[in-house]
């Protein structure tokens, strides 16, 4: 699959990391476990991933499609390795036990 590339200059684009002659963006997506987007941002090709989670998880909607009380938060968040941070872990939990 070839690289995306942002079609003109803006806030969103940075250098890429791949390419350090163009200017690129990354798109970060939570999804559920079908597929279905939940949060979605855009930022410069140069920013980390890891910077991404807690905004995204921050930014869900409440979960709709079953009775009663709608659900803030889903039961479990899956990542690859690199957004596994003792850092991250806590604030993940904190976020839990607050709502």
């Amino acid at each position: 699959m070839a690289a995306t590339y942002a079609l003109c200059e803006g806030g969103c684009t940075g250098p890429s990391p791949v390419d350090r002659a163009r200017t690129g963006s990354k798109h970060h997506l939570l999804s559920d476990s079908r597929g279905v987007p939940l949060a979605v941002s855009l930022t410069g090709g140069n920013r980390n991933d890891v910077t991404q989670l807690l905004p995204l998880v921050d930014g869900l909607e409440p979960i709709a499609g079953k009775r009663g009380r709608p659900r803030r938060r889903p039961g479990r968040l899956l990542a690859d390795r690199g957004y596994d941070f003792d850092k991250y872990r806590r604030e993940l939990r904190s976020r839990r036990s607050s709502r």
